[in-house]
């Protein structure tokens, strides 16, 4: 290799001078992974006509920038291994990347439940990640970005980096663990690319060109957002003093905000309310709330651990009169840590100030709202002293421009090349319910689009939906039902793809379930059978394939690849059956290793049969390893 090196340096030192800068995209950095067994594209930008050298494990490809700078070549095919060096060459810059590692490179996309980190899932996965070290996995995380108007040419990066108790509390969770699985599973190294954005919908992710091609988005798609590069911060500037003006004016007409912490203040003036109940009447502005904990003596100046569940929309919150922390939106859980000296003996005063912006400001019920000093968990509410400290009118709405069609794909997709990834995983949808009816086709085209340019055959694992919301006890027709549907028909409309179903992973409070672990694994099973090849396991939760009438049953056979069937539970539910357009509910037994029978209500000749079409639910159909059955739907 050090010869290799010398002879690069000395065919460097000929070279004409004017060839003065070369470069590669962000995530070409420290720590990356290739994708082992391919051809591995590297591109980058130097002088026009300039030859471009590129060396890594002793062997050297070659390319020339093209008249707009651009130039591409591909590492030969490597086993897993590394870690290696790669060298870039051109007239007198030289690069280098180290610690490079060949393995497996996966993708990573979709909305909040795909980017949520390990810190937010602590409660759940602590344990597991609180000792463990791999540096054979490395995680790349990409910030958001968008751009309307043009694919961009590279891409901002958090930088390649390897998961220890330390540094993974930014890690997506559920990336954390599908990858821990494989990396364990295979003993290759493993690397992750995680492109998400909380909030999103599958348009946000499509191609200019691929969206254009549905009708109703033709007259949306010509709007200046699209062609204007500046749009996005004229409309910035407008929305950003409207967002000043109503907090300036919350501040100014509220009556606590400057009073509270003074010597003498009076609470006994503010009423006592079920924290859980209506006590805004749905309006919005500052609200203040106090709970008096007592705090035992031995425990005084020790630190501590607040906990205050989740708040619609923003919070701050005081222990003692000293601000412990604040939460701009609704949805992380409310986790503040106490200094040591704050806390005293006896009564502690904690002061909650509650900003409704928008819709109906509350109190998530069923969360932790509670003080942990070492062991010692003293509970909070659920009554409290309350006092509103003004009513403000809705505060005005922002665009998260992140959001906007197409916007995703070009600054967060395109700028990542032609990289042959091993596999992706998609978890998204829960922003997509407003138009449910067309997921299927939006995300069917879109993953055509990527694989156009990530690989034809690339795996795909989607997550369906996990449980949320109400429990109906009966069939429902909502938006989250409606999406999980569709995922269901986009993973029998896409090739090699599989779906992994969530429905026992969800929690009904919470649009964003910290179980990332179960999430993971089952992701990294599906991945195992998909892009790996192990036939012995599933693929799946139970699958059904065919539906026979006889005799006033109903008879579904389930794909023999999808696991035997077996109840969790004393018996089988949420089996629906309809008959033109009325569902009725329905008792199911299993009656075989791969079938299940229904007793038909009277007088249905043609049914449909749905199973898990409910919100939020208790899945009890699952396969012998251990997967529930995905929200189906089968009919004659």
């Amino acid at each position: 290799m050090k010869k290799i090196l010398l002879l690069f340096l000395a065919i460097a030192s000929f070279l004409p001078l004017s060839a003065q800068s070369v470069s590669l995209p962000s995530f070409f950095s420290d720590g990356m992974v290739i994708q082992r067994g391919k051809h591995f594209p590297v591109w980058g930008k130097a002088p026009a006509g300039t030859t471009v050298y590129v060396s890594i494990k002793g062997k050297t490809v070659k390319a020339v920038a093209n008249s707009d700078g651009r130039w591409e070549t591909h590492l030969p095919k490597m086993k897993a291994g590394g870690p290696y060096e790669l060298m870039v060459c051109a007239g007198t810059d030289t690069l280098w990347i180290r610690n490079i590692l060949a393995g497996d490179l996966f993708l990573c996309s979709g909305q909040s439940n795909m980017e949520l980190p390990i810190r937010r899932c602590m409660d759940v996965v602590g344990e597991d990640v609180a000792h463990y070290s791999n540096d054979r996995i490395r995680y790349l995380k990409l910030p958001h970005q968008f751009n309307y108007v043009r694919p961009n040419d590279d891409v901002r990066v958090i930088p390649w980096q390897d998961i220890t108790p330390e540094n993974c509390s930014e890690v997506g969770a559920l990336c954390y663990f599908m990858a821990r699985t494989l990396q364990e599973r295979y003993n290759v190294p493993i690397g992750i690319i995680n492109s998400s954005v909380g909030g999103t919908r599958v348009e946000a992710w499509m191609p200019h060109d691929v969206l254009a091609r549905f009708p109703e988005y033709t007259e949306e798609l010509q709007r200046p957002k699209y062609h204007q590069p500046n749009w996005p911060d004229s409309v910035r500037r407008v929305e950003q003093a409207a967002a000043f003006r109503w907090e300036r004016d919350m501040t100014s007409n509220d009556s606590v905000v400057t009073r509270w912490r003074s010597d003498g203040y009076d609470f006994s003036k503010w009423r006592q309310v079920d924290m859980f109940s209506n006590w805004s009447d749905g309006k919005n502005g500052s609200y203040w709330f106090r709970a008096v904990v007592d705090v035992p003596a031995e425990l005084e100046g020790q630190p501590a651990k607040l906990r205050f569940g989740a708040i619609k929309d923003a919070d701050s919150i005081f222990v003692n009169g000293q601000f412990v922390g604040n939460t701009t939106y609704e949805y992380p859980p409310r986790i503040y840590a106490v200094p040591s000296g704050v806390l005293k003996a006896g009564n502690n005063d904690i002061v909650v100030h509650l900003m409704s912006q928008s819709g109906f400001p509350n109190f998530t019920k069923g969360k932790l709202y509670q003080l942990e000093v070492g062991e010692t968990v003293i509970p909070i509410g659920p009554t409290l002293q309350m006092v509103q400290g003004c009513t403000m009118p809705r505060k005005p709405s922002s665009t998260y421009f992140v959001d906007g069609n197409t916007g995703l794909y070009n600054a967060m997709i395109a700028p990542l090349g032609n990289i042959p990834f091993k596999g992706m995983v998609w978890y998204q949808g829960e922003s997509s319910i407003g138009n449910a009816d067309r997921y299927a086709e939006l995300f069917k085209a879109m993953v055509e689009a990527w694989r156009g340019r990530f690989g034809e055959r690339m795996p795909l694992v989607i997550m369906q939906l996990p449980s949320f919301m109400g429990h109906h006890g009966q069939m429902v027709e909502t938006g989250w039902t409606k999406i999980r549907h569709q995922q269901y028909l986009a993973s029998f409309m896409l090739p090699n793809t599989l779906l992994a179903p969530l429905l026992d992973t969800g929690e009904a409070n919470d649009i964003h379930p910290q179980d990332k672990r179960t999430v993971g694994i089952r992701a990294a099973m599906l991945m195992a059978r998909l892009a790996y090849g192990e036939k012995r396991l599933p693929t799946g939760g139970p699958t059904p394939e065919t539906l026979t009438v006889k005799d006033g049953k109903a008879i579904i056979r389930f794909t023999k690849e999808s696991g035997m069937l077996t109840v969790h539970g004393d018996r089988l539910t949420s089996f629906s059956v309809g008959d033109n357009g009325k569902y009725q509910s329905v008792d199911a037994v299993i009656t075989g290793p791969h079938t299940i029978e229904l007793t038909l209500p009277e007088g249905v000749k043609n049914p449909v049969v749905r199973y898990g079409w409910d919100d939020f639910l208790n899945p009890t159909l699952f396969n012998t390893d251990g997967l529930p059955a995905p929200q189906f739907e089968i009919g004659r």
